[in-house]
Parts: structure tokens; sequence; C-alpha cells
């Protein structure tokens, strides 16, 4: 079971933007087709980022007892569609959120 430990990590961690998304209609809640766009241009260009930096060598699967081992290319971990996709929903969820607030007050409070 520990193999899946990493995924289930940024799979919880995907849950937990979508909780803060739905409490406070950040993202997907507010705008969902254009959410989806976002999501899935900005986690695409990541992709072929990732793939530079494998093949320049800066990037590189690593080993963890944590980590799934299944592999979707070479040093391109099962995991790491997933990461990238949390780290621009959470840039969306940071945005919006911040749009929303003013310094020191909610609006709508």
């Amino acid at each position: 079971m520990d193999r899946w430990l990493y995924l289930a990590s940024i799979l919880g961690s995907i849950l937990a933007m979508g909780l803060c998304d739905h409490r406070w209609r950040l993202t997907f809640t507010a705008a969902p087709a254009r959410a989806t766009v976002v999501s899935v241009v900005l986690s695409g260009m990541f992709l072929p980022w990732d793939g530079l930096g494998i093949v320049s060598g800066v990037f590189f699967r690593g080993t963890s007892r944590w980590m799934s081992g299944v592999e979707l290319a070479p040093e391109l971990p099962l995991e790491e569609p997933f990461f990238l996709f949390f780290l621009v929903y959470l840039a969306l969820n940071l945005t919006s959120f911040t749009r929303m607030t003013v310094p020191g007050k909610m609006v709508g409070q």
C-alpha cells in the first residue's frame, strides 16, 4: 500500500482544493467551462516542459517507496500529470481568492 501513498496524497490535495473551490466559489464552481479550458491548457503546457527537463537530465523520476512505480514515459511517473493539475488548480484558486478579497476583509461579508 505504501506504493500508492504519493498519488493518494496528491488526490487528497486536489480534493482539498475542490472543497475550497466549492466553499468560496473560486474556479470550477464559479466558471466551470473557463476553469476546465485553463486547467487543461496549462497542465498540457507543463508536460512538454517536463519532457524537456527529462531529456536534458534536469528532471528524473528518482526512487521512493511511496510512488506507484508506474511510468507513463521514461522518467515520467504516473503521479506527474496529477501533480501538475494540482499546481494549476492551486494557482487558479489562489488567484480567484485574491481577486475576491480586499485588505483585511472578504468581499460579501
